[in-house]
Protein backbone atom coordinates (compact mmCIF):
# COMPACT_ATOMS: atom_id res chain seq x y z
CA UNK A 1 0.00 0.00 0.00
CA UNK A 2 1.36 3.47 -0.70
CA UNK A 3 -0.32 6.96 0.57
CA UNK A 4 0.27 9.26 -2.64
CA UNK A 5 0.17 13.03 -2.28
CA UNK A 6 -1.08 14.86 -5.05
CA UNK A 7 -1.55 18.45 -4.28
CA UNK A 8 -3.08 19.25 -0.69
CA UNK A 9 -4.86 15.28 -0.94
CA UNK A 10 -4.10 12.09 0.20
CA UNK A 11 -4.44 8.77 -1.92
CA UNK A 12 -3.67 4.70 -0.32
CA UNK A 13 -3.73 3.18 -3.87
CA UNK A 14 -3.36 -0.71 -2.96
CA UNK A 15 -4.21 -4.13 -4.42
CA UNK A 16 -7.77 -5.20 -5.24
CA UNK A 17 -8.92 -7.75 -3.25
CA UNK A 18 -12.08 -10.30 -4.54
CA UNK A 19 -14.29 -8.67 -1.54
CA UNK A 20 -14.13 -5.16 -3.47
CA UNK A 21 -16.32 -6.77 -6.55
CA UNK A 22 -19.52 -5.19 -5.81
CA UNK A 23 -17.78 -1.90 -5.10
CA UNK A 24 -16.03 -1.65 -8.14
CA UNK A 25 -18.78 -3.18 -9.97
CA UNK A 26 -20.62 0.36 -8.60
CA UNK A 27 -17.54 2.69 -9.75
CA UNK A 28 -17.19 1.50 -13.07
CA UNK A 29 -21.06 2.55 -13.88
CA UNK A 30 -19.93 5.86 -12.82
CA UNK A 31 -16.98 6.27 -15.10
CA UNK A 32 -17.97 6.72 -18.45
CA UNK A 33 -16.07 5.54 -21.46
CA UNK A 34 -15.01 2.78 -18.78
CA UNK A 35 -17.14 -0.28 -19.81
CA UNK A 36 -19.12 -1.88 -16.53
CA UNK A 37 -19.35 -5.83 -17.31
CA UNK A 38 -21.71 -8.63 -15.08
CA UNK A 39 -20.58 -8.44 -11.30
CA UNK A 40 -19.56 -11.82 -11.70
CA UNK A 41 -16.77 -10.61 -14.17
CA UNK A 42 -15.36 -8.47 -11.48
CA UNK A 43 -15.65 -11.18 -9.14
CA UNK A 44 -13.42 -13.59 -11.48
CA UNK A 45 -10.82 -11.32 -12.08
CA UNK A 46 -10.39 -9.85 -8.59
CA UNK A 47 -10.31 -13.57 -7.21
CA UNK A 48 -7.69 -14.99 -9.86
CA UNK A 49 -5.85 -11.68 -10.51
CA UNK A 50 -6.10 -9.55 -7.83
CA UNK A 51 -2.58 -8.88 -7.03
CA UNK A 52 -2.86 -7.17 -10.41
CA UNK A 53 -5.49 -5.23 -9.94
CA UNK A 54 -5.38 -1.94 -8.48
CA UNK A 55 -7.96 0.48 -6.11
CA UNK A 56 -6.93 3.98 -5.77
CA UNK A 57 -9.16 5.24 -2.15
CA UNK A 58 -9.56 9.32 -0.83
CA UNK A 59 -10.95 8.69 2.67
CA UNK A 60 -12.44 5.17 1.83
CA UNK A 61 -13.77 6.09 -1.44
CA UNK A 62 -12.70 4.33 -4.63
CA UNK A 63 -11.31 7.38 -6.95
CA UNK A 64 -9.60 4.91 -9.55
CA UNK A 65 -9.30 1.00 -10.44
CA UNK A 66 -7.05 -0.53 -12.25
CA UNK A 67 -7.70 -4.47 -13.53
CA UNK A 68 -5.04 -6.36 -15.35
CA UNK A 69 -4.55 -10.29 -16.35
CA UNK A 70 -1.57 -12.29 -17.09
CA UNK A 71 -2.04 -13.79 -20.02
CA UNK A 72 0.28 -17.51 -19.97
CA UNK A 73 0.34 -17.12 -23.76
CA UNK A 74 2.91 -14.00 -24.19
CA UNK A 75 5.86 -14.26 -21.21
CA UNK A 76 6.61 -11.69 -19.03
CA UNK A 77 3.65 -9.71 -20.00
CA UNK A 78 0.80 -8.03 -18.08
CA UNK A 79 -2.51 -6.76 -20.30
CA UNK A 80 -3.98 -3.92 -18.83
CA UNK A 81 -7.53 -4.76 -19.17
CA UNK A 82 -9.29 -1.66 -17.56
CA UNK A 83 -7.93 1.60 -16.11
CA UNK A 84 -10.53 4.52 -14.85
CA UNK A 85 -11.02 7.28 -12.61
CA UNK A 86 -13.73 9.04 -11.13
CA UNK A 87 -14.92 11.90 -13.34
CA UNK A 88 -14.59 14.17 -10.52
CA UNK A 89 -11.12 13.53 -9.45
CA UNK A 90 -9.53 13.60 -13.46
CA UNK A 91 -6.75 15.37 -14.86
CA UNK A 92 -5.26 15.19 -11.13
CA UNK A 93 -2.53 13.24 -12.11
CA UNK A 94 -3.86 10.59 -10.09
CA UNK A 95 -3.99 7.65 -13.36
CA UNK A 96 -0.23 8.81 -13.66
CA UNK A 97 0.24 7.33 -9.65
CA UNK A 98 -1.40 4.56 -10.62
CA UNK A 99 -0.15 3.27 -13.63
CA UNK A 100 3.59 4.03 -12.05
CA UNK A 101 2.67 1.63 -8.99
CA UNK A 102 1.61 -0.91 -11.80
CA UNK A 103 4.79 -0.46 -13.42
CA UNK A 104 6.46 -0.91 -10.46
CA UNK A 105 4.97 -3.97 -9.05
CA UNK A 106 5.19 -5.46 -12.05
CA UNK A 107 8.95 -4.77 -12.39
CA UNK A 108 9.41 -6.38 -8.94
CA UNK A 109 7.58 -9.49 -9.75
CA UNK A 110 9.96 -9.58 -13.14
CA UNK A 111 7.51 -8.48 -15.81
CA UNK A 112 9.24 -6.93 -18.95
CA UNK A 113 6.47 -5.28 -20.61
CA UNK A 114 2.77 -4.23 -20.57
CA UNK A 115 -0.03 -3.92 -23.39
CA UNK A 116 -3.02 -1.89 -23.26
CA UNK A 117 -6.13 -1.25 -25.64
CA UNK A 118 -7.28 2.14 -25.72
CA UNK A 119 -10.53 2.80 -28.33
CA UNK A 120 -9.39 5.66 -30.51
CA UNK A 121 -12.17 8.30 -29.26
CA UNK A 122 -10.52 7.93 -25.66
CA UNK A 123 -8.84 10.96 -26.14
CA UNK A 124 -7.87 11.61 -22.25
CA UNK A 125 -6.62 7.63 -22.00
CA UNK A 126 -4.29 7.72 -25.23
CA UNK A 127 -2.71 10.92 -24.02
CA UNK A 128 -1.94 9.37 -20.14
CA UNK A 129 -0.27 6.03 -21.93
CA UNK A 130 1.47 8.39 -24.22
CA UNK A 131 2.54 10.78 -21.70
CA UNK A 132 4.27 7.87 -19.70
CA UNK A 133 5.76 6.25 -22.67
CA UNK A 134 3.60 3.79 -24.00
CA UNK A 135 3.84 2.84 -27.60
CA UNK A 136 1.36 2.74 -30.31
CA UNK A 137 1.74 -0.75 -31.82
CA UNK A 138 -1.15 -1.40 -33.74
CA UNK A 139 1.16 -1.87 -37.01
CA UNK A 140 2.81 -5.30 -35.71
CA UNK A 141 -0.98 -6.48 -35.25
CA UNK A 142 -2.95 -7.56 -38.53
CA UNK A 143 -5.26 -5.23 -40.32
CA UNK A 144 -4.88 -1.92 -39.28
CA UNK A 145 -7.51 0.82 -39.92
CA UNK A 146 -7.26 4.83 -39.25
CA UNK A 147 -9.62 5.23 -36.74
CA UNK A 148 -9.63 9.68 -35.75
CA UNK A 149 -6.57 10.10 -37.62
CA UNK A 150 -4.63 6.74 -35.23
CA UNK A 151 -3.76 3.65 -36.56
CA UNK A 152 -6.31 0.96 -34.97
CA UNK A 153 -6.88 -3.18 -35.22
CA UNK A 154 -9.56 -3.33 -37.35
CA UNK A 155 -12.21 -5.18 -35.96
CA UNK A 156 -10.04 -6.28 -33.39
CA UNK A 157 -13.01 -7.15 -30.41
CA UNK A 158 -15.23 -7.69 -32.92
CA UNK A 159 -16.40 -5.75 -36.54
CA UNK A 160 -16.44 -2.21 -36.01
CA UNK A 161 -14.78 -2.18 -32.87
CA UNK A 162 -11.05 -1.33 -34.26
CA UNK A 163 -8.88 -0.47 -30.96
CA UNK A 164 -5.37 0.69 -30.68
CA UNK A 165 -2.76 -1.89 -28.85
CA UNK A 166 -0.29 -0.14 -26.83
CA UNK A 167 3.01 -1.28 -25.20
CA UNK A 168 5.75 -0.14 -22.56
CA UNK A 169 8.29 -2.14 -21.77
CA UNK A 170 9.29 -1.73 -18.15
CA UNK A 171 12.38 -3.65 -17.94
CA UNK A 172 14.84 -5.01 -20.40
CA UNK A 173 14.37 -8.42 -21.78
CA UNK A 174 16.82 -11.16 -20.19
CA UNK A 175 14.63 -14.00 -19.49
Amino acid sequence: IDIIKIGDRYMKIRKASQEDFLKVHKFTTQCPPLENYPEHVYKIILRYFGDYCFIAEENGQIIGFAMGIVPQSIPYTYFLWDIGIDPSYQRQEIGTAILREIENELEKLGFIRIEVTIDPINTSSQKLFEKMGYKNISGKERNTIKVHGNIAIQDYYSPGRHFMLYEKQIAKYDK
